[in-house]
């Protein structure tokens, strides 16, 4: 039992002492640009004209308050406490939902009536059909 908590105090400072190793941050580093390096070639081969526009303010049960804005195609704006950067495409917009600089979740939403918005978000970047859970936005008046 006292070997085993020795092992462990021994692993836990190893661990500690590697959190600031520059290893670890290479890696870190690689994987930050690797991820997001997907997700934007993923926005980039989304090349149709846009065929919607999602700007104003929106509203969800399970994100929040959205806030969007269209530029031609390119989209950007906030959803709950995250950033979105994405383009749109068709009939389709696609979203990288991002904390900081980091993507954690791609969406691909249409438009099905004017003032909704349904689609899926993905774990995965790039979006992951199979990953995905249903997402609506319903649009604020004013």
């Amino acid at each position: 039992m006292e070997g085993d908590m020795r092992k462990s105090a021994a692993v836990f400072l190893l661990l500690t002492l590697l959190a600031g190793c520059s290893v670890v941050t290479e890696f870190n580093d690689a994987r930050f640009n690797r991820n997001n390096k997907v997700g934007d070639n993923w926005l980039s081969d989304q090349t149709e004209p846009a065929g919607i526009n999602v700007a104003g303010n929106w509203i969800s049960n399970d994100w929040g308050r959205t806030s969007l804005v269209q530029d031609g195609r390119r989209i950007s704006g906030t959803i709950g406490g995250y950033t979105v950067h994405g383009v749109a495409s068709g009939t389709r917009a696609y979203l990288l939902i991002a904390q900081g600089d980091w993507y954690y979740y791609s969406a691909v939403l249409e438009l099905q009536r004017p003032g909704l918005l349904t689609g899926r978000f993905s774990r995965a970047i790039p979006y992951v059909k199979d990953f995905g859970r249903s997402m609506r936005l319903e649009k604020l008046a004013h």
